[in-house]
This record gives C-alpha cells, structure tokens and sequence, in this order.
C-alpha cells in the first residue's frame, strides 16, 4: 500500500446539549449546554468555583418586550444602546475604516469613556436638559433608524429602574438659581452592586472628587472620565444591556492603589476574588441578552478586551526598569538597552519579542526534527450547521461571536486529530503547530504545520495527498466551487486589495500567482516550491486541497506540500506574524 494512502476519516459531528440517556450535556453547575467534546469548567471554573462569584443579572425590564423578539433588534442595538449611553466610548485615534461584515467592529489607539454633561449627544445632556424631547435625541441622524416604540420603551424601562436616570432626572427639576451648586456624584462605594449616586448641594473641592467616582454638574461641568478599572464602566456604557445600573467588573480603590498593590479588597467586594476573564465569561454565556443584542456584545466585547489591554500596559509602563531587568535575565544578557518606546515583555501576547520567541521555537522544532511536511490553512464557515443552530430570527454569524468561536476550536480539534491518523502509513507525526487568527472579514482561522516521518516530495505521493484540479463528480466539484476557488474581482473592478496588486505598467497581478499555468503533472521547481497538476480547463483558480478533508469539514481547507528545505523558515515566520496578529 501506498505511504500516503489516506484512511478512514470521521465526521465531526457536534450537537447542542446533546442528549445521552436521561441526562443533557451540560455543565453541571452553571447548566449552559455544552458542545460535544467541551468539558465543564472553561465556564465557571473547576467544580463550578467561580459560579457564586457573579450574580446573575436582574430580568430585563417588561418594557423589552416590545423589541425583543423582532428579528432587527440585534443590528439594531448599537444605535439603541448609543441613544442612551451616558458614558461615550472614546479613542486616541480615529476608528479604523477597514471593511468587513456588518457586525465587524475595531478600535486603535487607547479606548476610554467619559460622561459629557455638556455635549448636544450625550444621554446626561439629553436627560438634564432637554427632558427626553424627541427633537433633542442624541445622534438624531440614527435615530431616526429605530422605532419609536423602541425608543419610548427604553425611557420608561430606565425611568423605572435605573438610580442614575432617577437621579439625573431630580437633578433637573432643581431651580439652578435657587441651588447653583447642586451636582451628582455616582460612586462606586465597594459593597453595591448597582450604581450608588448621590445628591450634593454644595460645591465639590477637587479632593472631593476619588477616582472611583464620577461628577455630573448641572451647569458648565467639566467632561468626566473614567477609570478603566472603574465598576461604573459597564453600566454607564452599556445601559442596554445593563438598564437596572448593575455594576460591572473592577476593583475599589483609587488608581494609585492599585498600582501599587495596595487596593483593600473587603468581603462585601462583589468582585475581589473574580478573575476578569471569569466575570464576562459568566455574562456572555449564562445571560441570554447577549445573544439577543448580538451587535452590542460584539462592541461589549471589544471594549472589556481593551480595558485588559490597556491595565497591562499601563502596568508595563510603570514597571519599566524591572520589567527590562527580568528579560535581560531570561536572555543571558547584562542589561536591555533603554528606549524612549515603552518595553513590551515576551509575556504581552503579539508584542515582537512573543512573536519572536513563537518564531524561535518553533525553528528549534524543525531544526530537531526537519522541516514540516504539511502546511494546513483551515477556515470557519459561518454555515456550519452548529453555527447556523444558535442564530434567532434576523441573525448572521456577527451576530453570535461566541457560538462561532466555541465551534470554531473543537472542529480544529477534530482536525488535528483526524491529521495525526489519517496517514496510517506514513509513519508517526513528529510535531504539530499551529496559530489561530481573526481575519479582518470575522471569522477565525488557524494556519497548521505538520510533521510525518516519512517525507512527501515524490509527485505521486503528493498527487495522492493533493488536488489542484476540479473533481469530475458533481458533488465534490460543488465543494471545491464552494470552498476552494480563488476569486478576482472583475477586470473592470478595482483590484482586490487582500491578494491583487498593480505593476509600473499599470497591470494587476495576483501576489498567489493565479491563475496559475496549467500543466500535466506535479513539478518541484529549483526553489523547492510545489506545483501542483492541473490538466484542464478550470483548474487554473483551484485552491491546492485535500479532497477527503473537504468532504467532512466543508469549509476552505488550503493543504500544501511543504517539507522542501527552502520554504520552512518562511512558513514559520508566516504562522507567528506578530504585528498582524489580531
């Protein structure tokens, strides 16, 4: 038999709360349902530790019940959430304007919030000032977009329920003439787990005024900021989501405390002993409002990774001499040289240094034991059937990141399994690496270096493994127009900016090389680059696969020969690129 004869290969079949018996896959403490192959734990911690940690969320106000089950709500809810939001979610540079789907969101630069009392967008202005007047409404330009049922179901909801509406609304019916000085303070006093805000009718010394709290002033006050590990963050942001003021993740104390450590954490601190990953992990899988506000918990989402980003940092750049110090050590060295940039450690996940230490690694990899044999580009596909399952009326897969995401790592683990068998006589897999990105259009995907005993750089052997040609059965074909053909725009189009580039002459050209030439059978050229046999016409877009793997995965699933001397550095450098990691 053939060394690279492909056996047997196994669906994976992944289910929902899958029913054995009389029991459902589930966890078993927090009772979100489970994916086949996922274990209880990843959800609230080991025997369900973290599981009293966060309380659920009070029920979402009736008044939701007017847009809750319209199929638009999700695309919707960002400018709803907009509307109303008292703290603006801000940035040091402009937002990035590269494309992708309807529910893609990026930020750059650092992210804050503040309260703008004064400004003609903001809620607390519109709220202060202009008691709800529909001609008023902050952002009318979207506002316009949303029903105004939605609108006036959002107001009462918040009227009834949220303290800091309550009180903003107090604050207004004061006469500034008879009480000049009458401000609202919000603080975040520790033992709460809503919005505490607090009247004051004389005026506030800027000592007055801790870092765990936010002024609003009725006349001429100054735009508040807030901390990022402030608890008011989320609620104020996010009153969709949070419409009763319930306190997000953070910790008391004022910013130099916690710098230094010296923060006191009491029994009542509702978060003292919550991990922030654990915090927004109960929320987005226990709480069903961030499923049904999909577009929002994208940009949710977003915001509470760069609050962590941006605490390391700002724990980095105070730490900058120690944190050069322990490098040195690590690398054998006397001492890194200063540098007006801050020093990102190997620890901050896609500074240079990791991507560096990835690259090194796995170079020490293939020097022990020779370069890959494989190089595997595996897709999501936004239609996988267990995707598809947990969508509502209305919904995409930006609609649901994390169903996508929770998909997305058990199918690569079943490929990586079906890999380490699916050649029984090639002999056995030496290593396996791999790297898992978002690309800019949403949908994760993993670049994978294989390594077999045996090589394959005999054009039988990698014919046998690989095709680059349409199949003759409808079926497969099917797949492979589906799956696994490279796409120009048309000539009269604007070049594709992803792999289309222009020439001095003006001509476009594919940085991929298609169409590639055709040609009757494999060839390794000079270069130790694979080009693979295409016999007909038609074949000159077709990406390089694996035809018995795209049957069972149904997705884009690039396979390339790989294991010629010339290519493995640069395939190594590829998989860890660094600054283009997202």
């Amino acid at each position: 038999m053939s060394t690279w004869a492909i056996g047997p290969i196994k669906s994976p079949v992944l289910v929902w709360g899958e029913r054995r018996g009389n029991n459902v896959h589930q966890c078993p403490f927090c009772h979100i349902p489970l994916l086949t192959g996922e274990r209880p734990g990843f959800c609230c911690g080991k025997n369900g530790q973290y599981l009293h940690d966060v309380p659920p969320l009070p029920p979402l106000p009736e008044q939701y019940e007017t847009f809750l089950a319209h199929p638009q709500i999700s695309s919707h809810s960002r400018i709803l959430n907009l509307i109303f939001s008292f703290a603006s979610l801000e940035t040091t540079h402009q937002f990035p304007q590269i494309g992708g789907p309807p529910g893609f969101f990026a930020i750059q630069g650092r992210v804050y919030h503040r309260v703008h009392p004064s400004h003609c967008n903001s809620a607390v202005h519109w709220f202060l000032y202009d008691g709800f007047l529909r001609d008023k409404i902050p952002h009318s330009e979207w506002a316009t977009t949303i029903p105004s049922e939605w609108i006036d179901a959002m107001e009462t909801s918040l009227l009834l329920h949220n303290p800091f509406v309550q009180s903003l609304c107090f604050l207004s019916s004061i006469d500034p003439n008879l009480c000049p000085a009458a401000h609202l303070t919000i603080k975040d006093s520790g033992p709460t787990s809503e919005i505490a805000a607090v009247m004051n009718y004389a005026n506030t010394t800027r000592n007055d005024a801790q870092s765990r709290s936010v002024v609003v002033v009725r006349h001429d006050g100054d735009n508040q900021s807030i901390s990022t590990i402030s608890r008011l963050w989320e609620p104020l942001a996010y009153p969709l989501l949070f419409p009763h003021g319930t306190l997000g993740w953070g910790v008391v104390g004022s910013d130099s405390e916690i710098e230094t450590g010296l923060a006191a954490h009491s029994q009542d601190d509702v978060d003292s002993s919550t991990r922030q990953i654990m915090h927004y992990r109960a929320r987005v899988l226990r709480e069903p409002r961030f499923q049904i506000f999909g577009r929002l918990t994208n940009e949710y989402l977003v915001d509470m990774f760069s609050r962590n980003l941006e605490t390391r940092l700002n724990y980095i750049r105070i730490n900058q001499n120690r944190l050069r110090q322990e490098d040195a050590s690590l690398m054998g060295v006397p001492f890194v040289p200063d540098h007006q940039n801050v020093y990102l450690p190997a620890s901050f996940l896609g500074s240079n240094r990791w991507a560096s230490e990835q690259i090194a690694d796995s170079l020490a990899i293939a020097a022990a034991y020779g370069p890959p044999t494989f190089f595997v580009t595996f897709t999501c596909n936004a239609n996988w059937p267990e995707i598809q399952s947990q969508l509502r009326p209305g919904q995409d897969f930006t609609d649901m990141p994390i169903a996508v995401v929770r998909v997305f790592r058990l199918k690569l683990t079943a490929l990586e399994s079906t890999l380490k068998l699916m050649f029984p006589n090639a002999g056995r897999l030496l290593y396996i690496v791999h790297s898992v990105e978002f690309q800019k259009r949403g949908l994760p995907h993993a670049h994978i270096l294989l390594k077999f005993e045996h090589d394959c750089i005999h054009p039988d052997d990698v014919d046998a493994v690989v095709s680059a040609e349409m199949p003759l059965d409808a079926d497969d074909a099917q797949l492979v127009h589906t799956f696994m053909i490279h796409n120009h725009p048309l000539p009269a189009k604007e070049p594709s900016k992803y792999c289309e580039r222009v020439d001095a002459d003006g001509r476009k050209y594919c940085r991929f090389g298609y169409p590639q030439n055709l040609q009757p059978s494999t060839t390794i050229d000079a270069e130790g680059r694979v080009h693979y046999r295409r016999r007909k016409s038609g074949d000159e877009m077709v990406v390089p696969h694996c035809l018995p793997l795209l049957r069972k995965f149904q997705c884009h699933l690039n396979f390339e020969v790989a294991n010629t001397s010339h290519l493995f550095q640069y395939l190594f450098k590829y998989i860890h690129k660094g600054d283009d990691l997202r």
